[in-house]
């Protein structure tokens, strides 16, 4: 077999763009013969200035611009207290190990740092934009119903106190976002912590930490985050990049109703552009309908605006292309709308193809040959400058879709 379908086999088992049609589709990869991440430094002037990523901050207050999805992550190989599951660094577990392979390419690890500290290095090469921030994600570990934390079904834990410390070693470049398990005994204790060490949210992924967000054990957890004035940045939909307890039950979007009728603000990441499930809103064994679909009901009842919001990470990638056309030409929601990477991902060569999205029309030839060039050099400003750039029949994604700090920046304390 050859490396290039090799290679394919491997992306299409482990990697964020898992699905029918991103594998159908990889007759399009690699774009511009590479598959892996070049990973280069010093982007050239004449590139940095071009046309076409010029064009792309127009409209744009990067004073206001905090990219709401970036993943801290690393080995633990330094205090950071950061824990990876062994599965992912082994053979025996093949998908797991490649799409681990993936996000290191992605990361572009500078030599002779330890992968914590690299990782951290290379973010601040790839910050773009005076005044701009990025929103760094902890992760909790997946827990049982009785608040036991459970590693060996988790993926990788990235404590709070880590995300805490590089926002407060780095103020003017990092905010970040807490992960607190809701069944956690201690977990309204722990997200006032977090607030009182500035974070700015909650992070959740649902599916693979073992998180019901109907059940009644969260329901303390969202009064707190109701009165912290805090924010829950919540996956929906199927989840394809990381690994866990895997239960899809968890990523109905219509499960997010609980918190909204808390008066919890709730951004579903990547607008639940995923998979199907039931629609509960006709009893608990409702018809199968797609997660987008019922995403867009939510958005689309009138109790739930200034409650309700989406972020487009990942929107660009081979698998949710179908539904990017969707969210583009859904004017009325770009208020409601927020950006973010959901880096290292945009540095994982296979899940986006400029050559599908030219192809669509999405993007132009020109542009899809500016943005290959850009990509290895600085793969968030990539990411940035495709958003900008796509477009529908001439509607493109409002500026307000990334202008995100207002949103981010509230929340006030006031104690139990």
């Amino acid at each position: 077999m050859k490396r290039r379908h090799f290679l394919g086999l491997l992306a299409c088992g482990g990697l964020g763009g898992a699905s029918i049609y991103s594998c159908s589709a990889f007759k399009y990869w690699p774009d511009h013969s590479t598959f892996f991440n070049a990973c280069r430094n010093s982007l050239p002037t004449k590139l940095a200035n071009h046309e076409v990523v010029l064009s792309a901050l127009t409209g744009i207050d990067t004073t206001q611009f905090w990219d709401s999805h970036v993943h801290l992550i690393g080995l633990g190989d330094s205090p950071s207290g950061i824990w990876v599951n062994p599965r992912s660094r082994t053979w025996w577990h093949p998908w797991l190990y490649t799409q681990f392979k993936f996000y290191l390419n992605a990361s572009c690890l500078p030599p002779n740092q330890s992968v914590d500290a690299g990782y951290l290095t290379r973010l601040k090469q790839l910050r773009w934009g005076r005044g701009s921030r990025w929103l760094l994600l902890a992760f909790d570990y997946a827990h049982n119903e009785t608040g036991e934390a459970l590693p060996a079904l988790s993926a990788f834990y990235t404590p709070n106190d880590y995300a805490a410390l590089i926002h407060q070693q780095f103020p003017d470049d990092f905010e970040w976002l807490a992960s607190i398990h809701p069944y956690r005994a201690d977990c309204v204790e722990a997200l006032e912590r977090a607030f009182a060490q500035g974070a700015r949210g909650v992070k959740w992924l649902p599916p693979v930490m073992g998180i019901n967000p109907a059940s009644p054990l969260c329901q303390r957890f969202y009064q707190a985050l109701a009165r912290l004035e805090l924010p829950l940045l919540c996956h929906g939909g199927k989840e394809h990049a990381v690994s866990g307890m895997n239960v899809e039950a968890y990523s109905n979007p219509l499960a997010l109703r609980h918190p909204l009728d808390q008066g919890v603000r709730v951004v579903v990441a990547h607008c639940a552009t995923a998979g199907n499930s039931p629609d509960t809103d006709q009893g608990p064994n409702g018809p199968p309908k797609k997660n987008f679909e019922l995403f867009s009901r939510l958005m689309d009842e009138p109790r739930y605006q200034g409650l309700l919001f989406g972020d487009i990470s990942a929107m660009t990638q081979i698998n949710r292309l179908e539904y990017l056309t969707a969210v583009l030409t859904r004017q009325e929601w770009h208020s409601r709308l927020l950006y973010g990477s959901d880096y290292p991902l945009p540095g994982v060569m296979p899940v986006v193809s400029l050559r599908l999205l030219q192809q669509q029309n999405l993007i132009t030839k020109v542009q899809a040959q500016v943005l290959a060039q850009l990509r290895p050099y600085n793969s968030l400003l990539f990411d940035f400058v495709l958003n900008r750039q796509v477009q529908v029949a001439g509607k493109f994604f409002n500026p307000a879709v990334f202008h995100t700090r207002s949103f981010w920046s509230g929340g006030k304390f006031t104690p139990s």
